[in-house]
């Protein structure tokens, strides 16, 4: 696609191959993530859902499950990386995100590469790489919402929201009783995949393409 050079995108809905095949990925990304940790906690007879973390289930016996829809979920974050990088907006803040969203995909296929609890010094390696992701993901939020004000006001509002929230909410897992912190994390989990199905949809539609693509000439 070309760049106009202009920061507004057109909140008419529109797409084309890619378009559909990155934003397709980033749903079914997620759709997997979801579903091996659910497969993954029912074959385990020590893991619950409720009780037991993320993190937990990639120590047991089932491990494969967890690094395996880790690995799909990297995917989709470079999908909507990738898509969110063909809108080309000039914003700064945009960028940043975008940039952000690179460096998360990374911290993700580390913490599912990495044995963490295989060595001594594991378990503080794979607290920093959650550290890390616990900055960067609302970080990233919030840097993109700014662009989505202008293409839908309340949809850019509820993500300004909704970082806010991940940020504030994210730090108390680490202080929730062992007996539903898996609860608590599965929930701060699903507020993270429900902002990158939304940009899945968003790429899918992908509005900035009625601006820059005559119709004649979309797939």
């Amino acid at each position: 696609m070309c760049a106009t050079g202009s920061d507004h995108i057109s909140k008419d809905s529109g797409t084309d191959t890619l378009s559909r095949i990155l934003g397709g990925i980033a749903i079914v990304g997620c759709a997997i993530s979801v579903a091996c940790d659910l497969l993954g906690a029912a074959l385990s007879e020590r893991i619950g859902l409720v009780r037991d973390t993320i993190s937990n289930l990639a120590a047991g016996q089932w491990d494969i499950l967890s690094d395996l829809g880790i690995y799909a979920f990297v995917v989709g974050v470079l999908a909507v990386t990738a898509g969110l990088i063909r809108w080309r907006v000039s914003r700064w803040d945009w960028r940043a995100g975008t940039v952000l969203l690179v460096l998360l995909a990374l911290d993700y296929a580390l913490i599912a590469a990495y044995e963490a609890y295989s060595t001594g010094d594991g378990p503080q390696i794979h607290y920093k790489l959650v550290y890390f992701m616990g900055a960067a993901f609302p970080l990233t939020v919030l840097l993109t919402a700014g662009q989505f004000v202008e293409i839908e006001r309340r949809l850019g509002i509820a993500l300004y929201v909704g970082g806010v929230l991940w940020a504030v909410a994210a730090p108390f897992l680490f202080v929730v009783p062992t007996a539903w912190d898996g609860l608590y994390e599965r929930a701060l989990a699903f507020g993270k995949l429900a902002w990158f199905v939304t940009m899945g949809v968003m790429i899918w539609r992908d509005p900035d393409v009625v601006r820059q693509v005559p119709e004649e000439e979309r797939s």
